[in-house]
């Protein structure tokens, strides 16, 4: 049986998490690990608080705040969204001071650097004289040398690429806008080019969610060496003179890593790590935005290919940009929803089956505010309350009316909801249009007075991993054997059941 890791991308702890991040990674992983779970399979959900990001020194700066204050304050900000909209990770681990975090890195960098893949050398990199700020990542922007469009030099937000800095144009501090200088930095890198071999066989020829496999097959054609660490940046030091400062793309798998150690320690059980990291059986599952694929789908298959005690494979299901209101989500412009506020107004399953329905896995979302509250009233405030009540006037079993005249509508349902839930092809927005087709189908039955137990019961399986809250409301009124129900959706009415 495989047992999944799934990550979600440490957000960047400069402020809380907006819709925009829900609708992404974060419900995402959260709706899979619970569909897995429901389906058999062991499951571990992790992730961390980006604490070593550069973004937070340029915060911490613009706040007077220290950058690591910060990041806790948020962080706890963070988990509070999260639990308000029932995203429930197994870790959520804090890199700053954490030992597992430290010792992960260590591990990581000096597996490759044994390898022969990592290089210590001079290099000329973008400088601000005036403000003392290197331009590494989050202090300069300029036009990336792939696509055109401004960006740091780290990671490009509009194609992916990590730029060449020498190459891009216009780079300017992002402090006083004056252009950047060039000094002298001694710094390590991931000489990812022969590391070719190793990331054919790992990434080509599979089934990737679009456009990730044009993606790689471009990105893979003009692999360059990678700047690794960052002398006076952010960054997890090795070094007590600083001069092997690792910059936060670089640690993410090791805070994978880091976040499962330390949940495993926590439950007592640290023989985990070698059943889903060593034994073979174990796959990590990456939930991110597209913006983040360089590192994780170039860089850390590449430190895994130097990792000869670590037997995992990898999975990666990015995912694209949430609008609002058809503009792009922006704190700067106060055009945003945050997590908290929502969950305030609606309930928790209401916002996740939404965001869910709309999520950007191929294309661009667009969230309106005053459309998600008539679809809600409609569905929590009217049709939920009404399929409660007939759950408690009793009524004909859920079993003679999935296996009756409605049970080929089911099965084509019910195969539907299986594909969008294999893990190689997991869609939560399909998950998210299966439920809702369902849902109109039994408005209409509730409408016209016809028996709805059988429908009942396939919403509380269907729907366990979006709308977690309700679907137990759905079992209590219906009274419902949840471990037989969900055998019979799994695998059909054709099956015995006797449990």
């Amino acid at each position: 049986m495989t047992k999944y890791i799934v990550t979600i991308t440490p957000p960047t702890p400069n402020g809380d998490l907006h819709i925009g991040h829900i609708a992404g990674p974060f419900l995402a992983a959260d709706v899979f690990t619970r569909v897995q779970r429901q389906r058999g399979h062991d499951c571990v959900l992790v992730s961390y608080s980006d604490d070593y990001q550069s973004y937070m020194l340029r915060k911490g700066l613009e706040q007077g705040v220290e950058p690591m204050l910060l990041a806790s304050r948020n962080s706890d900000r963070i988990q509070a969204s999260l639990a308000a909209i029932n995203i429930q990770p197994d870790n959520w681990l804090r890199p700053f001071q954490n030992v597992f975090f430290a010792d992960a890195v260590r591990e990581v960098f000096d597996k490759a650097r044994a390898a022969g893949v990592i290089e210590f050398r001079d290099s000329q990199e973008a400088y601000c004289p005036d403000c003392a700020v290197w331009g590494y990542e989050a202090f300069a922007r300029g036009l990336c040398n792939y696509c055109g469009a401004e960006s740091d030099a780290s990671q490009c937000e509009n194609c992916a690429q990590a730029p060449d800095a020498q190459q891009m144009t216009d780079l300017r501090c992002k402090l006083c806008s004056q252009p950047v200088q060039w000094r002298s930095a001694h710094r390590g890198f991931l000489k990812l080019a022969q590391l070719k071999p190793a990331l054919r066989d790992a990434l080509l020829n599979r089934q990737w969610r679009q456009p990730l496999d044009a993606w790689l097959l471009d990105t893979l054609e003009h692999l360059h060496d990678w700047g690794v660490t960052r002398p006076g940046d952010a960054g997890l030091d090795l070094a007590a003179d600083g001069s092997c400062r690792i910059h936060t793309w670089f640690m993410g798998l090791a805070g994978y890593m880091a976040a499962f150690r330390e949940y495993a320690a926590q439950v007592g059980k640290p023989e985990l790590y070698q059943q889903y990291w060593q034994s073979g059986q174990g796959t990590l599952v990456h939930f991110l935005g597209f913006d983040c694929v360089f590192s994780h789908a170039i860089v850390y298959p590449a430190l895994l290919s130097t990792m000869d005690d670590l037997r995992v494979s990898q999975h990666f299901v990015p995912n694209q940009f949430l609008k609002l209101d058809g503009l792009n989500l922006s704190t700067s412009r106060n055009h945003a929803i945050w997590v908290a506020d929502l969950a305030r107004q609606a309930c928790a399953d209401s916002a996740r089956l939404y965001l869910a329905s709309i999520a950007p896995e191929e294309s661009e979302g667009d969230f309106r505010l005053q459309q998600f509250l008539t679809w809600r009233e409609e569905l929590f405030g009217e049709f939920f309350p009404a399929l409660l009540r007939v759950g408690a006037q009793g009524g004909e079993s859920w079993w003679s009316g999935m296996c009756g005249p409605d049970a080929a509508l089911l099965e084509a349902l019910r195969l539907q909801w299986l594909k969008a839930s294999q893990p190689d092809r997991f869609s939560m927005k399909d998950m998210a249009s299966v439920l809702l087709d369902v849902i109109a189908i039994t408005r209409t039955r509730l409408a016209e007075g016809r028996a709805v137990n059988h429908f009942a019961a396939f919403i509380a399986v269907i729907g366990l991993a979006l709308i977690p809250d309700t679907t137990q409301r759905i079992v209590e009124a219906y009274a419902l054997q949840m471990d037989r129900v969900n055998a019979t959706i799994l695998n059909g009415c054709a099956a015995d059941y006797s449990i």
